[in-house]
C-alpha cells in the first residue's frame, strides 16, 4: 500500500491521514464469477428435473391385510395404489394385469397390511388344485424309456412280492429331469415328478421304501383302478390274473 492511498493533502499542504478505500463484495465479484454460479444452479436444477422423471407413477399391488408365509394369495388380499418408483423397482411389482395370474401363489415372506408385494414375496403353488409334488426316483427303463414328458399322465405300479398293483392312477407329470445331467449333476437316478394328493405321497414313500415301481404312460386311456393287483402265476385257488 503505497502513501497517497494512507493520505490526503489539504489544500493547505498539510498531509491529512484517510482510510483506505474497500472494496465492497459486488465489485470484487467478476462476471466469470456468476456465469459459473448461474451454471451450477442450472445443472442443480437439471439434475432433479431429470430425477423427478424417473420416478414414473405405478399402479401396484400392496398387502389389504397382513398376509403370511405359506399363505395362497386370494384376489381379496390384493388391493392397488399409485406409487412413484423407478423403472428398476417398478419391474418387481405386480401391477392390475399381473395380479389375476398370480393369484394361487404361495406367500415366502410376512408382508403387513399395506406393503408392496414383489414379485419376489411369491412362489408358484407345487401343484394345481392344492396338489403336491413328489419326485419318483428310477431308472429311465422303468418310466417309459425316459419318454415322459410334463402334462403326461401315469399310472403307478408297485412290484413287491411278485405281485404288482396300481397305487395311484391317472397322476400328472410336472416335472421330468434330464437324463444326460444324472452323472455330471451328482443326482444319480432319473426320476420323474408327479402331482399328488396327501394319501397318495405316502403310499409312494412306502412303495419305494419297500418294493420296486413301474410307471406307466396313461394319457388318454381309460382310468385304471387304484388296488388293483395281479396274481402270482401258478397261483394255487386258480383265479385268473387281473
Amino acid at each position: 500500500m503505497s502513501l497517497l492511498d494512507e493520505t490526503a493533502v489539504s489544500a493547505a499542504g498539510e498531509a491529512v491521514l484517510t482510510r483506505p478505500h474497500r472494496r465492497t463484495l459486488t465489485s470484487r465479484l467478476s462476471v466469470g464469477h456468476v456465469l459459473m454460479l448461474v451454471a451450477g444452479l442450472l445443472a442443480a436444477v437439471t439434475n432433479f428435473a431429470l430425477l423427478r422423471a424417473g420416478d414414473a407413477s405405478v399402479r401396484a399391488a400392496v398387502a389389504a391385510n397382513d398376509l403370511l408365509p405359506g399363505q395362497a394369495l386370494s384376489s381379496d388380499a390384493l388391493t392397488f395404489t399409485d406409487v412413484d418408483v423407478g423403472d428398476d423397482v417398478a419391474s418387481s411389482l405386480i401391477g392390475p394385469h399381473d395380479g389375476e395370474g398370480l393369484i394361487g401363489s404361495v406367500l415366502v415372506n410376512h408382508i403387513a397390511a399395506g406393503e408392496l408385494i414383489t414379485r419376489t414375496d411369491l412362489r408358484a403353488p407345487a401343484a394345481a388344485s392344492g396338489l403336491r409334488a413328489m419326485s419318483i426316483p428310477l431308472d429311465a427303463a422303468h418310466a417309459v424309456g425316459g419318454a415322459l414328458r410334463p402334462g403326461d399322465r401315469v399310472d403307478v405300479v408297485e412290484v413287491r412280492d411278485g405281485v404288482a398293483r396300481y397305487i395311484a392312477v391317472s397322476v400328472e407329470v410336472l416335472a421330468v429331469s434330464d437324463q444326460s445331467a444324472g452323472a455330471i449333476g451328482g443326482l444319480g437316478a432319473y426320476s420323474v415328478t408327479v402331482a399328488v394328493d396327501a394319501d397318495t405321497a405316502l403310499a409312494l414313500a412306502a412303495a419305494l421304501n419297500a418294493g420296486s415301481l413301474e410307471l406307466v404312460r396313461s394319457t388318454g386311456s381309460d382310468e385304471a383302478t387304484v388296488g388293483a393287483t395281479s396274481r402270482p402265476r401258478g397261483s394255487s385257488d386258480g383265479a385268473p390274473e387281473e
